[in-house]
């Protein structure tokens, strides 16, 4: 064997070994940030099983946010949006979680099947961002709430 042969070895070895001392060091950061369930549902007097809602009444839009053992989440923020199909959407708001919920008010104002969203993000590193959604249907009652 040559001495460059025997350089090209131990440059191989070195750089596995920085390679698996790397992927090691970043390992547990990667599994310490879990990932929540987030399940989004409607509340109001004209919600129902068939989640229906009357355009102008307002409803309340719930975000249940939970890590995978079932610990309700008790810090960062959801942001709900709504929006029709094919159509553009619009922020409700932002709203802090508190013992595993965050809830905002909703009112729809056009009629349509609306998708409300929630997303879920903290600004610590060992939580990662949730997404959920629910659709409900909204009917025009001519102002009246149900």
């Amino acid at each position: 064997m040559s001495g460059l042969e025997i350089s090209r070895g131990a440059g191989t070895a070195v750089a596995a070994a920085c390679l698996a001392v790397t992927v090691a060091a970043l390992a547990p950061q990667a599994e310490a940030a879990g990932a929540p369930n987030l399940s989004v549902s409607m509340s109001g007097a004209s919600v129902g099983p068939v989640k229906i809602a009357s355009v102008g009444c307002g409803q309340t839009a719930v975000a249940t946010v939970k890590m995978a053992d079932g610990t309700p989440v008790s810090r960062g923020y959801v942001e709900f949006t709504s929006h029709l199909p094919n159509m553009g959407g619009n922020v409700v708001g932002t709203v802090p979680v508190s013992d595993g919920t965050a809830s905002i008010l909703w009112i729809p104002g056009v009629e349509g099947q609306h998708t409300v969203s929630a997303f879920y993000f903290d600004d610590s590193s060992d939580t990662r961002p949730a997404v959920g959604q629910t659709t409900i249907d909204a009917v025009n009652l001519n102002g009246m709430c149900v």
